[in-house]
């Protein structure tokens, strides 16, 4: 297949792209049927990083994309890094959802690809980025905060410790197996974190890292690392005007 018609398939991906993000997806994945993955890949690579966030932010994540298993770990940091701009205010106003969400993202960018070996290259891509790292740390915010317990005259922030609290994740030395004994499946951020910990343990360490250097309960450390998101999207995404009072993003703190 000429360059030309590599260009042409690409321009009419963000052409659809800018009218319905979803039926971009689903024209690639037609188009697909006519290239080999090496001409895919120089499809994506002429979109650009906008579209490409915008077609798999709108992609059903319960299924696995041709897009996703195609692009490179840099072209995903980049998606990750650049898709708080594209959360919806169902999402941005609630913790539970963030949390929710941020997971089903990793997980379908991360568990789709046919290697381990480029699942670690995308989690080490990612966490290398700094907006990356709080994006892959948010899931795991509970796991490694604990609860923050009320007393009388102040409050108390319970931390997990690894050997007594993280002893689910501790067992999956043969990790899949180990989550069909424990009935932990892939909707279950604690076998993300065990793939994590397998294929990346520096990464998992630079998480563990971030989260337990905050002091407060884990639905502020994500209004503090959403916050941040965003603040290093618009930037990265050269965007003039700043979000009025960011904060009010997050109410559900108030």
């Amino acid at each position: 297949m000429s360059t030309d018609l590599i260009a042409i398939a690409a321009a009419e991906i963000k052409e659809l792209a800018l009218v319905e993000p979803k039926q971009a997806s689903k024209r690639f994945e037609i188009i697909a049927n006519t290239m080999s993955d090496e001409q895919l890949g120089e499809v994506i690579e002429q979109i650009d990083i906008v579209t490409l966030t915008q077609m798999n932010s709108q992609h059903d994540l319960s299924f696995p994309s041709i897009i996703s298993e195609l692009m490179t770990p840099e072209k995903i940091r980049d998606i990750v890094c650049q898709q708080p701009l594209y959360w919806e205010e169902k999402i941005k106003n609630n913790a539970e959802e963030l949390k929710q969400h941020t997971f089903d993202f990793l997980t379908y960018l991360i568990r789709t690809q046919e290697s381990e070996e480029k699942q670690a290259e995308i989690l080490e891509c990612i966490a290398e980025d700094p907006a990356g790292l709080f994006y892959l740390s948010i899931p795991f915010i509970e796991i490694f905060r604990g609860e923050i317990l009320e007393y009388e005259n102040y409050w108390e922030d319970k931390l997990y410790e690894d050997e007594e609290h993280l002893e689910e994740a501790e067992s999956y030395t043969e990790r899949q197996l180990a989550e069909d004994a424990n009935n932990i499946g892939y909707d279950d951020p604690k076998s993300l974190l065990a793939l994590i910990r397998q294929l990346t343990p520096e990464v998992e360490g630079a998480i563990k890292a971030l989260i337990r250097n905050e002091r407060s309960g884990w639905e502020g450390i994500i209004s503090k690392f959403a916050t941040e998101l965003v603040m290093q999207a618009k930037e990265k995404n050269h965007v003039e005007d700043e979000f009025a009072e960011v904060d009010d993003m997050f109410s559900f703190l108030d």
